[in-house]
């Protein structure tokens, strides 16, 4: 026998990144990135100024969602008739960067 903790009133519970990233993991797309990847949700709607994935010639990219259209990651602006063929495929939620280098030298 013994007695009960103190300090168990205190304890928490660990942190999901899963609950804290994906709150909807239905909804979710993970797209990679050259600097790592994204987690686009399907389920909110982007609003002028966001981040966006959308489908540009069946390739994913990412961009600035504007009233008149999008601005690219390149700094193209895609607008009127470019948009014919754009898939807006949802609101980018989170970037993680990738930080390993392979050939980073030890010092």
């Amino acid at each position: 026998m013994g007695f009960p903790s103190p300090a168990a009133d205190f304890v928490e519970k660990r942190i999901d990144l899963n609950a804290v990233l994906m709150p909807n993991p239905v909804n979710v797309l993970r797209l990679e990135t050259p600097e790592g990847f994204v987690l686009v949700d399907r389920s909110v709607t982007a609003k002028p100024g966001d981040t966006v994935a959308f489908q540009f010639d069946d390739y994913p990219r990412l961009g600035k969602l504007f009233r008149s259209g999008i601005i690219t990651q390149d700094g193209e602006t895609i607008d009127g008739e470019g948009l014919e063929g754009i898939i807006i495929l949802g609101k980018v939620t989170a970037q993680v960067l990738a930080v390993y280098e392979p050939y980073r030298p030890t010092i």
